[in-house]
């Protein structure tokens, strides 16, 4: 779309080829695009030398009289595209493609008609030339095409775009079947946890650098912040080229799979380190342009987020001049804090032997400043001051540390005083004890599975120690090994004033291969109902998915629930993707990609009746591949979760708040008063009035016109939001599509947007001021 808007021209079809599995958000995204068709260029990898085994879906039950076939995708909020399938990359079966004219003449009759014989209702198919592995374009199909033509009057061969062949097909879908949901992957979901440490990074960087767009606009309308358009696009770039499905060698071993490998990572790196300076050069900014009274430091606490906000916030590098009072500027109340030093280079925290290091010679690498700073506004900020005095102020604290257990007044975590893994979870609030004593696996364990036979481990023996204790939060940290991992760092942490469970796991990894690396969260829930936050989408595993798809595991964006009638516990992963519900169920990688064949693999994938436990299981590690992801994978890396329960279901539960606050924690910057500013110590830059609309992002126009705001309806309402954008005087607005084109004129007053949102559905809106 940014060639289009350089050279114009349409843009009408979507497409993709090597991947089996597809997002239910993209038919929305597709549909918000202007795009009406796509090409499934979904692969028959689990036919390669096997007849004995299922594939990623079921076929029978898609396709009307099989390959080729058309049907239209349904997204979340209604919109569709025509779909056309035809099996691998857009080869007829076997035939792989026309090369020569003799090529053509020996294959095209046999294909049109097996087809015939079958009862494909069309007229026009799709017949692939280029379409391999980095293959490029070559002329040679127009001297085929010429050369046939001039032979025969039918059928005609047409040189054409993906966008002509659909609008012919088109033409004869009236009765094409809708299906809507998701297509579960099986394989490259997988392969991205063969190199989990970067795939973590990545996946943090998607909601920073969101955090990053936002706050860079806010900078640029509050002061002489100029927009880094450029850097942002670099960081977005990178981010995708290291999303992009791989970039392995067929042969991932050796000094040609280093060079791949370390080029596919370096997009990780690149944009999480493009995205860090934006993201603190605008806050910067913006903190630079606050009004503050008195005299000292003072910390400025900012809210990514559209909805208001109480939560920890983490001020790291915080030096520890004198002993302060912390003082909530909006109230002019104390609020308890807590000193966290980090004691351990082997510490469950991000960069631990780093800072840890520097610690040795710079001091304030080792300490953090914590406290839940309440009612934060919603994609905002509020001041604090640290007011000096000679002795710090005392306060009390519900958490209770214990040798082996944790307590405060909404929960009392126990470890097996051995293994230290989780044996459980009483809920005061809810009376309800929320691990299933009676799981194959405690909660928060390590469950380490050998690919070759199956055989399962976790730590059985542990160090259980008290962590911290303070008025915010306490902790206990558990030191033990695994198979494959000579050491496992975790800490469990509650909190005073937040209900909420916090976990951070920290592996080494050695090289040990052919090893699947899971944690367990077996909750004690009664006649379990799974539901996980999608790509733009919410969904009820088996529900809402293509029919026989795949049910062993999910890409899971920030939050996953599993309720009863009466009760529910949200799940946020901040570093990883995959969950697994209701069990320990077989990794289902094709034989295009696995090396050993993993225990359990051709079984039918889980079935409604297999939900029965409300067990969750976060899959962390693979090293089990033939081609194109690592074989194994060494090094020192973190996967963190929080866990927090509600009554009811997952929409009175605010799962989503819930999983987006997890994944995009407040943000503290320390500066110096005493000054002038242009503006106040607590600000909300925008606001949104209904609870089920979700600010996306606000970002300057692609093409440099105005300011984009984008919204997305979360829980299936039909629904009209007013934006509100209190310190900006609204011009003209107008309601564009997903890639910026106006469509029409928005209803708007001096510092308010108002616009329908459908059901599931995103809006964007471009205003100048």
């Amino acid at each position: 779309f940014r060639l289009k808007r350089t050279t114009g021209g349409r843009i009408l079809t979507g497409s993709i080829t090597d991947v089996p599995g597809l997002s239910w958000g993209l038919p929305t995204v597709l549909a918000g695009a202007g795009v009406k068709y796509f090409f499934a260029g979904l692969p028959t990898y689990f036919e390669w030398g096997r007849s004995d085994i299922h594939t990623f879906w079921d076929e029978s039950a898609i396709l009307r009289h099989g390959r080729p076939d058309a049907f239209r995708w349904q997204g979340p909020d209604g919109k569709t595209v025509l779909v056309y399938y035809q099996g691998s990359y857009g080869f007829f079966k076997a035939v792989t493609g026309p090369h020569t004219y003799k090529y053509v003449m020996d294959n095209l009759p046999g294909m049109l008609e097996a087809m015939e014989k079958q009862g494909t209702p069309f007229d026009v198919a799709r017949y692939i030339h280029n379409g391999v592995d980095n293959y490029p374009p070559d002329v040679k199909i127009s001297h085929i095409a010429r050369e046939w033509n001039s032979w025969w009057a039918y059928p005609k061969l047409i040189v054409a775009t993906n966008s002509m062949f659909f609008e012919e097909l088109e033409k004869q879908c009236g009765d094409v079947r809708t299906f809507r949901g998701e297509l579960p992957h099986t394989d490259y979901v997988v392969g991205a946890i063969s190199t989990a440490k970067q795939t973590s990074i990545n996946r943090i960087t998607h909601d920073r650098l969101h955090s990053a767009e936002k706050f860079a606009t806010a900078a640029s309308l509050a002061s002489d912040y100029v927009y880094p358009a450029e850097k942002i696009r670099e960081a977005y770039d990178n981010v995708l080229l290291y999303d992009e499905h791989t970039w392995g060698k067929d042969y991932p071993a050796g000094k040609l799979q280093d060079w791949a490998w370390n080029e596919k990572s370096h997009y990780a790196y690149k944009a999480a380190g493009l995205t860090k300076p934006i993201l603190s050069g605008s806050l910067d900014r913006i903190a630079n342009k606050i009004a503050l009274k008195e005299q000292g430091r003072h910390l400025i606490i900012f809210n990514p987020l559209s909805f208001q906000r109480t939560d920890v916030v983490r001020v790291s590098r915080f030096d520890v001049k004198e002993a302060f009072e912390l003082i909530d500027e909006d109230t002019g109340q104390k609020v308890p804090y807590q000193i966290v030093e980090l004691d351990s280079p082997q510490a469950p925290v991000p960069y631990a032997a780093h800072r840890y290091g520097r610690g040795q010679f710079e001091s304030k690498e080792l300490f953090e400043l914590v406290f839940a700073a309440e009612g934060v506004p919603s994609f905002g900020y509020k001041t604090y001051r640290l007011k000096a005095k000679k002795k710090a102020a005392r306060f009390s604290s519900s958490v209770a540390v214990g040798e082996s257990s944790l307590e405060n007044r909404f929960f009392k975590v126990t470890l097996d005083s051995q293994t230290g893994a989780i044996e459980s979870i009483y809920d005061k609030e809810l009376s309800r004890e929320l691990v299933d004593k009676r799981a194959p696996h405690k909660l928060n364990q390590l469950v380490a599975r050998w690919v070759q036979g199956g055989k399962k481990e976790s730590p059985k023996k542990a160090k259980i120690r008290k962590g911290q204790s303070g008025p915010v939060y306490g902790s206990l940290v558990v030191s033990s090994q695994g198979a494959g991992c000579p050491q496992l760092a975790q800490e469990i942490i509650l909190y005073d004033k937040i209900k909420r469970i916090d976990f951070a796991n920290r592996i080494l990894k050695d090289s040990t291969p052919l090893l699947e690396i899971y944690f367990a969260f077996p909750f004690k829930i009664n006649n379990p109902n799974f539901r996980f936050e999608g790509s733009n989408s919410v969904i009820k595993p088996l529900r809402d998915q293509f029919p026989g798809s795949n049910s062993n595991y999910y890409a899971v964006q920030h939050w996953a629930d599993v309720c009863d009638e009466k009760i529910g516990v949200t799940l946020s992963c901040v570093d990883s993707h995959l969950l697994e519900f209701g069990g320990l169920w077989p990794c289902y990688v094709s034989q295009a990609h696995h090396g050993v064949t993993p225990p359990g693999f051709g079984r039918e994938f889980v079935k409604q009746a297999q939900l029965t436990k409300g067990y969750i299981y976060s899959f962390v590690l693979d090293s089990n591949f033939r081609t194109n992801f690592q074989p194994v994978q060494q090094g020192d890396m973190l996967f963190r979760y929080s866990i927090r329960t509600h009554q009811s279901g997952w929409k009175e539960g605010r799962c989503r708040d819930f999983g987006w606050a997890i994944c995009n924690p407040l943000i503290g910057v320390q500066v110096n008063g005493k000054r002038e500013g242009t503006l106040d110590r607590k600000m909300s830059f925008c606001q949104v009035d209904k609870q089920n609309v979700f600010l996306l992002t606000v970002k300057r126009a692609e093409d440099g016109d105005g300011i984009i705001v984008r919204l997305i309806e979360t829980e299936g309402k039909d629904v009209t939001a007013t934006l509100t954008l209190p310190h900006l005087t609204i011009k003209q607005a107008y309601r564009t599509n997903l890639v910026e084109e106006n469509e029409g004129k928005a209803s708007f007053t001096e510092h308010t947007i108002t616009t329908p949102i459908k059901a599931f559905g995103i809006t964007t809106i471009r205003f100048q001021t």
